[in-house]
């Protein structure tokens, strides 16, 4: 079972485009050309560590498959060219 601390998570998203609004979850949201999006993601604030469910729904709400999720928080898959697979995939318009 894979692990991974959710505060790491969080780093991750923010150095690579994503935006943290509190309110009564932690959200983030992919910025665009200085446009949110509507790709998005959140966790609770008592939550500390992402386990393989949690991971898979990551996944899904970043528009993501769980290996290319795992690239992604590996820094494998960069900010700009996570952009560019949203956009090439349709999700987002560039």
């Amino acid at each position: 079972m894979t692990e991974i601390a959710v505060a790491r998570i969080i780093g991750i998203l923010l150095r690579k485009g994503f935006v943290q609004d509190e309110s009564h979850h932690t959200m983030l949201r992919l910025v665009v050309n200085r446009r949110k999006t509507r790709i998005h993601t959140w966790f609770s604030h008592g939550r500390r560590k992402a386990d393989d469910w949690l991971l898979s729904q990551i996944a899904r709400e970043l528009r993501l498959s769980k290996r290319e999720l795992h690239a992604f928080l590996e820094c494998t898959i960069g900010g700009e060219q996570y952009a560019q697979l949203m956009i090439d995939r349709g999700h987002i318009s560039g």
